[in-house]
């Protein structure tokens, strides 16, 4: 069978099992929807008519901060820790569901994620291609265990940031391995205007224009690879730093008689002080607490897979000399996996995993090899069980998310 045919055929069995995923965590949280709220908050926002229904069990979690945003603006200051892209995606979305409110942004959230999650498992499918040439079955393979994310309410359907920036996470990507520079830094710069985890991104096309020549080659770039390494490098940080401007011009340049104390550090970061105000636990260790030892414990299936694969790739990179195109995504993972263990709420790994393709061909890398088989079956196993717990959990209001 030719490549294009093989390709073919499995972009159409994608098709069908990415269909069923998104089916089967539909019917699984309209269902969950009917159990009963641990806590009535959506309930206040919400007309009596919404309950129970598909569109209420969206509004969980930070669907509100996302929402609120998508329809008023940033309003209070513990919203700048949300980063545009998905308030202003749901609001251009919600045209279509005029008048423009709480339900017409949650039903916006909910089609803007599908859009995105359903095309993601094909550019996985293409950078996996072409990062693995010879493993189209591998390829195949890691698309269909991206069809089994660990919070596939807030990666499927929710006004949440994970669906755009996986799906532009891995369209850069992509378009780094085709030597696509400047298209890769901007779905990079796109991806970062969701999260802030996206200025990791950057390092990518730097990568790709000089630091592997160097290492193949032993010698410095000329002056134009850097010029060019640098600007595309810069891309990715816009989105974040806008951010930041656009809130130190609100907060710090003021008549008011008192300025916020984040206005006169050093570096002022309304990112950072929202975070260490609002959100207590980030910084090296503040979550390790007895309270907090259950959301590590969930999370650290996934963190030590991507751990695993991230120093498994490295050492064959660097003791055999060869694939340094996977090298950013060995760095890539182990410094996110890292911070998700030891600087941030551990459990948000669950929803972050997928905008790793590591995650996917961790699992791969496990089913394919005789000696490890059975712990990947295990994972397929796991992924499963607890994806759909997490729905129901999700539905009914309760930890993690």
């Amino acid at each position: 069978m030719s490549s294009q045919a093989l390709r073919s055929r499995h972009l159409r069995l994608l098709a069908v099992f990415t269909a069923l995923s998104h089916v089967a965590t539909a019917l699984l949280l309209y269902f969950s929807a009917r159990l009963p709220l641990f806590d009535s908050a959506p309930r206040t926002l919400l007309p009596p008519p919404q309950f129970p229904s598909f569109t209420s069990a969206l509004l969980r979690w930070d669907t509100f901060h996302f929402a609120a945003i998508a329809e008023h603006g940033y309003a209070y200051e513990h919203q700048w820790a949300f980063f545009p892209g998905t308030p202003f995606l749901v609001r251009a979305v919600a045209y279509l569901f005029r008048p423009i409110d709480t339900v017409a942004l949650l039903r916006a959230g909910a089609l803007a994620g599908l859009a995105c999650s359903l095309a993601s498992p094909y550019t996985l499918y293409d950078l996996t291609r072409q990062l693995f040439p010879r493993s189209p079955s591998f390829a195949f393979l890691a698309a269909l265990l991206s069809l089994l994310p660990l919070s596939p309410t807030t990666l499927y359907f929710a006004a949440y940031a994970e669906p755009a920036f996986t799906l532009l996470s891995y369209k850069g990507m992509l378009a780094c391995a085709r030597k696509q520079h400047l298209r890769a830094s901007l779905y990079f710069a796109l991806a970062a205007s969701f999260r802030s985890n996206g200025i990791l991104l950057a390092m990518y096309v730097p990568w790709d224009i000089i630091v592997e020549p160097f290492l193949k080659a032993r010698r410095l770039p000329a002056p134009g690879p850097l010029f060019r390494a640098a600007a595309y490098t810069a891309l990715p940080l816009v989105p974040s730093l806008a951010h930041q401007y656009t809130a130190y011009r609100l907060f710090c340049h003021t008549p008011a008689p008192v300025l916020p104390d984040w206005c006169t550090r050093t570096l002022p970061s309304i990112y950072t002080h929202v975070q260490r105000t609002y959100w207590r636990g980030n910084g090296f260790l503040a979550y390790w607490t007895l309270a907090q030892l259950p959301n590590i414990l969930l999370a650290l299936p996934v963190l030590v897979l991507l751990l695993w694969w991230a120093l498994r790739t490295l050492i064959d990179i660097f003791t055999r000399q060869e694939q340094y195109t996977l090298a950013p995504h060995a760095l890539h993972t182990a410094a996110l996996a890292l911070t998700l263990l030891f600087a941030a709420h551990t459990q948000i790994a669950l929803r972050l995993a997928p905008s790793l393709p590591a995650t996917c061909w961790a699992g791969a890398s496990l089913l394919t090899q005789p000696a490890t088989a059975r712990i990947g079956r295990a994972w397929v196993a796991w992924s499963v069980v607890w994806g759909a717990v997490s729905i129901v959990l999700w539905a009914t209001g309760l930890p993690p998310a």
